[in-house]
């Protein structure tokens, strides 16, 4: 998805919102410098995710944080594990095995994207809740799962987290895919960027001897990543990608693999691109 007229305000709405972790004088030039980077690369930037990742990246070096949201990860990746993942759990026996499991586990990882800490006042899980509960805008896990069902053991299924808070009901999906005799690799972030997955982190959450480091800041920037990445994701039967940049990023890529989109519409930029409405939780495979 290329940059739209209205992701510059969405991208400055953030910064704002981030500026809060900064002392009163500093904020201001934090927000220049941003209104700077819009300036100088609003012609050249591939995609929204591009400039986002240029905003964090100045974050950083005004915080001097190699991780600004650490602590905000970890109480709310504690918070989802409390309390979602028990009323998630909880469902899977009123569902039969196989599609409508997988159905179910993908809706919640979807809907569990609805929350944005960088922009977000809500309660997470009242957020989880109110998302959830429209369902599927876009639904093509039926044809998804077609394509998980044929996958055998030597086929790769990739999953690409997001934000670091979404990881533990991303993982009953993933849990569920090994189950029914998936080889799934997972990949997170190999540094911290905003509020997004560390593979550190996921290594904490889980275990797998299939987890790899992403270079890209943010979604998937082949320019950027090591060569072993892009072979694995390019390899793979179905990458499951999760979140906005993801689907920024991964739209405008021919990675020549299926790739079944996970996330909430929650700008009116994405959801026209991909033709859903505003605030729905989608799986859209391409």
């Amino acid at each position: 998805m290329k940059l739209d007229y209205r992701c510059p305000a969405c991208i400055l709405k953030v910064a704002t919102r981030e500026a809060s972790l900064l002392s009163r004088g500093r904020r201001l030039s934090f927000i220049g410098d941003i209104v700077g980077i819009l300036h100088s690369q609003i012609e050249s930037a591939p995609t929204p995710a591009h400039l986002a990742a240029e905003r964090e990246r100045i974050l950083k070096s005004y915080t001097g944080l190699e991780d600004p949201f650490a602590e905000r990860k970890r109480d709310l990746i504690e918070l989802m594990r409390r309390e979602l993942l028990p009323l998630i759990r909880g469902e899977l026996p009123n569902l039969p095995e196989g599609y409508q499991r997988f159905r179910w586990l993908a809706l919640n990882s979807s809907s569990v994207n609805g929350y944005e800490v960088s922009l977000s006042r809500a309660n997470p899980i009242e957020r989880f809740t109110e998302v959830v509960s429209r369902g599927f805008d876009i639904d093509d896990t039926e044809e998804a799962f077609d394509l998980i069902s044929k996958a055998d053991k030597g086929d790769i299924i990739s999953f690409i987290f997001d934000n670091a808070h979404e990881a533990p009901v991303d993982l009953l999906l993933v849990q569920y895919l090994e189950q029914i005799g998936k080889t799934v690799y997972l990949f997170a972030k190999s540094t911290p960027t905003a509020d997004d997955l560390t593979v550190d982190e996921l290594r904490l959450l889980y275990k797998s001897p299939y987890m790899f480091g992403l270079r890209s800041p943010l979604g998937l920037m082949p320019d950027r990543e090591t060569e072993v990445n892009m072979n694995i994701l390019r390899s793979s039967r179905l990458i499951i990608a999760k979140g906005m940049a993801n689907y920024e990023t991964i739209t405008e890529l021919n990675l020549k693999t299926r790739v079944l989109h996970l996330l909430t519409l929650k700008c009116e930029a994405v959801a026209e691109h991909a033709g859903g409405r505003l605030g729905y939780p989608v799986a859209i495979l391409r």
